[in-house]
């Protein structure tokens, strides 16, 4: 398989315990507020063919077993122990990907806004036929276009409360992600292809602490599925928030992982 792609890193703080996962046409930008408010130092790449890093034209860089493979060459050079892993939407995809195969590396596993995939296989088929039309959008029509399109979707209608300047910052943060990474990452890590985890989530023994907003009704029934699965799991509803509640409540999302990491710590 050779060596994975080198992603890039904003900077290294000292004496970092976490690192944060970004999510689809995001980028290390979209998650700083929330890690400017949490106790503790985190490290946040910027994921392959997101902000700074490398957009490589093979596919087979875009899986999740790839991208696993990535963040694990940032966590070796980065942590000295076990490490919390943070992970927002497509990020929090990677970070179960992470946890099934690295589990012995991980403190902790904080989900925002995360799934394991889609167990039914229609479901799954139909997601993945909409991901082939979003390819085709955005391919045909443009960025900006597509960019539009997706804001749009009712899982982003609680973002239109945020600040003009948050709005914005996002919106420019969006369009500077390179279109040929976005649909790499539909075609070869989106929700309709990638394999479900949910019969592997039984697998966790670490620490899980799922996040979700209390707009966000899908993931608030996605959560409920996963702390009944993974026993040592525990669910915190962000008030007046959607999907991204590392967004839309950047204080309140850090005090709940505070919270919970405060918890681990007590413990031992």
């Amino acid at each position: 398989m050779g060596s994975p792609i080198p992603l890039y890193q904003p900077q290294m703080p000292n004496s970092p315990s976490g690192m944060i996962l970004h999510g689809f046409a995001g980028s290390s930008d979209s998650m700083l507020e929330m890690a400017s408010h949490l106790h503790f130092n985190t490290i946040i790449p910027d994921l392959i063919g997101h902000g700074k890093s490398p957009c490589p034209e093979e596919l087979k860089h875009y899986t999740l077993d790839a991208m696993v493979s990535q963040i694990h060459a940032v966590a070796e050079v980065s942590f000295e122990e076990s490490f919390d892993l943070i992970g927002y939407s497509m990020g929090a995809r990677l970070a179960i990907e992470y946890a099934l195969e690295h589990q012995d590396k991980l403190r902790s596993l904080i989900l925002i806004g995360g799934t394991p995939g889609i167990d039914d296989d229609a479901a799954r088929h139909e997601r993945a036929l909409e991901d082939v039309k979003k390819i085709a959008f955005l391919e045909d029509k443009g960025l900006e276009q597509f960019i539009n399109f997706w804001e749009s979707q009712q899982i982003f209608a609680s973002q239109r409360y945020l600040s003009p300047e948050t709005q914005m910052r996002q919106r420019r943060t969006r369009l500077s992600t390179k279109p040929f990474a976005l649909a790499s990452h539909l075609r070869a890590s989106g929700t309709g292809v990638m394999i479900s985890r949910w019969s592997r989530l039984n697998e966790l023994k670490i620490p899980v602490l799922l996040i979700v907003g209390s707009e966000d009704k899908k993931y608030i029934e996605i959560g409920r599925q996963m702390q009944s699965t993974i026993s040592s799991s525990s669910l915190s509803i962000i008030n007046s928030a959607g999907h991204a509640t590392h967004l839309e409540q950047p204080a309140n999302t850090a005090k709940a992982i505070d919270k919970f990491i405060e918890g681990l710590t007590n413990e031992n």
